[in-house]
């Protein structure tokens, strides 16, 4: 068997064009991807297609939780969080607590206790509050060393989105496939960040879906695995 690749799209919440055309184009692929889900901004028609979806195809997605509304609440330029330095311990809990109430809620077992901070903004409360409420996964940009924690990181170091004097766009599809392989020599599992609000134009969507074609196509061949979170979990990537 292969390497493995996990393949995670932040900022889910509603079932608008750009949602459709990424979750879509994955599907239709069978390519299995990690869906980071904003609990405090989910609308109903998006939580029952999400449910329906996982009911129907459980080994194509994962629901995990991405904070709670996604709000910045740094006051430093440059510098974004909704969990950081500048909240408190209990302000963060309360917080982590109301989104996983309401994924619990909307998503009941669907949901894979995995959690993924907003903007991949933490500090060592927040590792601790993750920690107490029992979450299995914690997905940031990058791992914390030495955190003596009972749950997994699997951070997502590679972003198919450049972020450039405020401007967004995106890579080509061969830079990012290269950059996966380059982190597959390096770790065990390789992740990728997407954002699916990001691929906005013919061209972007172009990327995606090449992307997604040369990745489909390695997996057929076994070279390379996708896997989900809770493939991980399960230990079906070993």
């Amino acid at each position: 068997m292969g390497p493995n690749v996990f393949i995670r799209d932040d900022d889910a919440h509603t079932l608008n064009k750009a949602f459709r055309f990424y979750f879509d184009a994955a599907m239709d692929r069978g390519l299995p991807i990690v869906y980071a889900v904003i609990p405090g901004k989910m609308d109903e028609r998006f939580i029952r297609f999400l449910r329906r979806a996982k009911e129907r195809t459980p080994r194509l997605l994962d629901i995990v939780q991405h904070g709670w509304i996604h709000a910045n609440h740094s006051v430093r330029n440059g510098t974004k969080y909704e969990f950081g330095t500048g909240r408190s311990l209990n302000v963060q809990r309360d917080d982590i607590r109301q989104g996983q109430m309401k994924m619990s809620e909307s998503f009941g077992d669907l949901c894979l206790p995995a959690f993924v901070p907003p903007y991949h903004g933490f500090d060592e409360r927040t590792l601790r509050v993750i920690n107490e409420e029992g979450f299995k996964v914690f997905s940031a940009g990058g791992r914390r060393p030495g955190s003596r924690k009972q749950f997994l990181q699997l951070p997502a170091e590679i972003s198919f989105s450049r972020y450039d004097e405020g401007r967004t766009s995106v890579y080509k599809a061969a830079d990012v496939l290269g950059l996966l392989a380059k982190g597959i020599s390096r770790r065990a599992i390789s992740g990728l960040l997407t954002h699916h609000a990001d691929f906005k134009t013919s061209a972007s969507r172009k990327e995606l879906t090449r992307f997604f074609d040369f990745l489909a196509a390695l997996k057929s061949k076994k070279e390379w695995r996708v896997v989900l979170f809770s493939d991980v979990l399960s230990g079906l990537s070993s």
